[in-house]
């Protein structure tokens, strides 16, 4: 009897089927809103090797998934693949090892049979998922990209030897708030860059030039798609401005406050006005920055909320998020008290966590797993000891219960912000002389 033929990592599988459209249920469940641009760039001739900037832990990588119904393969850092049955648990979730620099130079060369085996993937006509900046980081800026994804690309484009083009697919992902669970998403795909197109073209090129020619153009690329600030030094003062002073912007630009996407927009253009003031009258916008982050400090002091400060109607906003939490308080306590597991537990590991960008991706998991359970016991519980129409009735009212417990918390911290922006009379005035400034 011959042996059995070794399950490959990009092959179909009906249980990693299932599951992904149930994990893409809860992942849509875990934002207020959420919004997808450039599906229609996605080339349907070659091999597509998706390149998203990486703020957000798992997040990032669902957010991926969830571009189209294709299955992908991604790759995660090499030491959580350390003990075998995560091994094995990450073969089924379509993820493959690769070692970064700070695993040590020496382990860089086991990187090469994952490079070939991404190459086997692409030839296959799976698109390969790899977050070039190698490391997470929340903040809206791109860190220096990886070479690992431009290694891939070339020796697939070599594997393939002309069956199809190989595409480099440029991402960008933007949070609303990298560390609040129901914020929003907003996910664009860029040009994509066609690499077989780029070799074919530079012949005599070194494959070390192409390679830096290709990052340069992935680099520039991802960094239009993303909200980047460049400049750490002045990162939360430009961020405030950005976000104190958007509505303000969408209004002079004439686009939809609704939109992320013009949200983006209003914000990028935001961040240009000040770098062109920093090099028109440095002193002065160095000054003024300097004041934002005391305001930014001031702001957070007293527990005020940048969706306050950014709020052309504060008091609109809390009289209406008021009513609303007095009317669904009996509904909040019912679900807080049902998702409680749920929550503590996300609570105990959060905090035990010093990254907090793997907080919502703990949240997301922990929903998934302890809330599905929980509600599995719930239901039989309502059906064994209730008439089926009672029992359906709070099945459904009751299935949302962690999810509301979050928009709840969301409309009570927003509303006592709310209150703590309108008596906050310096710091009201302040917003308007610097959006004077930058307007």
């Amino acid at each position: 009897m011959g042996r059995k033929r070794k399950k490959r990592i990009y092959e179909r599988n009906l249980y990693y089927t299932v599951l992904k459209y149930y994990v893409g249920l809860f992942f849509r469940l875990s934002y207020g809103k959420r919004e997808y641009y450039g599906i229609e760039k996605l080339p349907g001739d070659g091999a597509l090797i998706f390149a998203p900037n990486h703020t957000n832990a798992l997040m990032d990588a669902l957010a991926v998934l969830e571009v189209d119904n294709r299955p992908k393969v991604f790759v995660a850092r090499a030491d959580i693949f350390k003990k075998p049955l995560m091994a094995k648990i990450f073969f089924f979730l379509r993820i493959m090892p690769i070692n970064r620099i700070r695993d040590g130079r020496s382990t860089l060369k086991y990187n090469d049979e994952t490079i070939k085996r991404s190459a086997e993937v692409l030839k296959n006509d799976v698109p390969f998922v790899i977050l070039p900046e190698g490391t997470h980081r929340p903040m809206h800026n791109l860190l220096p990209l990886g070479k690992g994804i431009f290694r891939i690309a070339l020796l697939a484009n070599e594997e393939i030897a002309g069956e199809k083009p190989v595409y480099i697919v440029p991402m960008g992902i933007e949070y609303g708030n990298f560390f609040r669970y129901r914020s929003s998403l907003l996910l664009q795909i860029g040009d994509p860059i066609n690499v077989t197109r780029h070799v074919a073209d530079h012949p005599d090129r070194e494959q070390p030039v192409i390679m830096n020619d290709l990052k340069e153009k992935l680099q520039e690329t991802m960094k239009d798609l993303i909200l980047h600030i460049p400049d750490d030094v002045h990162y939360d003062a430009t961020l405030e401005l950005c976000n104190m002073s958007c509505h303000n912007r969408i209004r002079q630009l004439d686009l939809n406050h609704n939109r992320l996407k013009d949200r983006l927009v209003a914000n990028k253009q935001t961040v240009g006005l000040i770098m062109e003031k920093r090099k028109e009258d440095p002193d002065t916008a160095t000054g003024i920055l300097e004041e934002i982050a005391g305001f930014a400090e001031k702001r957070k002091r007293k527990r005020i909320s940048m969706a306050s400060v950014g709020n052309p109607r504060p008091r609109l906003s809390l009289a209406s998020r008021l009513f609303l939490l007095v009317i669904l308080l009996p509904y909040f306590i019912a679900c807080t008290l049902l998702s409680a597991p749920t929550l503590l537990l996300s609570y105990a590991i959060c905090s035990k966590m010093e990254d907090k960008a793997f907080h919502n991706s703990v949240r997301f998991v922990v929903m998934l797993l302890i809330w599905t359970l929980t509600y599995v016991v719930l239901v039989s519980f309502l059906f064994g000891f209730a008439v089926w129409e009672q029992a359906l009735a709070a099945s459904v009212l009751l299935l949302p219960a962690p999810l509301f417990f979050y928009q709840y918390h969301k409309w009570f911290r927003i509303a006592r912000s709310d209150f703590r922006w309108i008596l906050s009379r310096d710091l009201r005035e302040a917003k308007e002389r610097f959006i004077k400034w930058i307007l």
